[in-house]
């Protein structure tokens, strides 16, 4: 990844973001500032990962980097969650899918710097997941980034202080979204991606969203699911790119719930 170009991706999305929520560039530009400004967070996981590292070392991916100099080392999808949060400020937020905790952090952290919002998120532990499901489909990409021992457990990347909001549910999604009795106001998927779980998951996520919710779903790439349900429900959705590290491959979807076109008669 080149930096500077990482960075030229970031405001790129982040201003066609701008327009498809119908909000003034400068305001999600000023919420990127902001998160690139934060020393204190980015200190924070950079204590994090070398706490991993040192303690379990276990060095993968990030991990294996001595010092994150900038958070435009993380993936778009990243910057992305943290603007939206900031923006539409929202009450409760509903993760799936949380491996070491790179998008529960920054989601944390802008609930933090909001001062309001809890975020319910929902994982298996990854050595779980092998154990009941051995035939279990990875990405021809991700190899071997994503396994860890048992000696870690879902979302070890997040620093401890931003966990006050946080509530962290071991488990199966589709057996555990059913049981929530809250009202969420933003969806982010990053769980399995297959066809067959993520059609489930979105269905059920979806009868637990306030009208006005934004509804994220990574790896869009990976299955066909994300355009199936948009299609069917003829919701209008907003694509994004990575920032450069996967080759500019369209990676992340956001539909906002309450969007002018969704409905509209010339999509199909």
């Amino acid at each position: 990844m080149i930096i500077n170009e990482t960075r030229t991706n970031n405001i790129y999305n982040i201003k066609s973001l701008a327009a498809y929520l119908g909000a003034e560039e400068k305001i999600l530009l000023g919420f990127y500032d902001e998160l690139l400004n934060d020393k204190e967070f980015l200190a924070d996981v950079n204590d994090r990962i070398k706490f991993t590292r040192e303690n379990f070392d276990f060095k993968k991916g990030i991990f294996n980097k001595d010092d994150i100099d900038t958070i435009d080392w993380f993936a778009f999808e990243r910057v992305l969650i943290y603007v939206l949060i900031r923006f539409i400020k929202p009450e409760n937020v509903l993760e799936t899918g949380v491996y070491y905790g790179g998008n529960s952090a920054f989601a944390l952290r802008a609930l933090d710097k909001n001062q309001k919002g809890k975020m319910t998120s929902i994982d298996f532990p990854d050595y779980e997941i092998r154990e009941t499901n051995s035939d279990s489909a990875r990405h021809s990409l991700v190899g071997d980034t994503e396994l860890y021992t048992p000696s870690l457990r879902p979302g070890f990347m997040v620093p401890l202080l931003l966990k006050e909001r946080w509530n962290l549910i071991e488990g199966d999604s589709l057996a555990i979204i059913p049981t929530l009795d809250i009202q969420f106001d933003m969806y982010i998927h990053d769980s399995d991606h297959s066809m067959q779980f993520l059609s489930k998951e979105m269905e059920l996520a979806w009868n637990k969203l306030s009208d006005d919710a934004i509804f994220l779903v990574d790896d869009i790439d990976w299955s066909n699911a994300f355009y199936a349900f948009v299609s069917a429900k003829r919701l209008y959705p907003v694509l994004f790119t990575d920032n450069g590290k996967d080759n500019l491959r369209v990676r992340t979807g956001v539909v906002s719930k309450k969007h002018i076109r969704n409905s509209d008669t010339a999509f199909t």
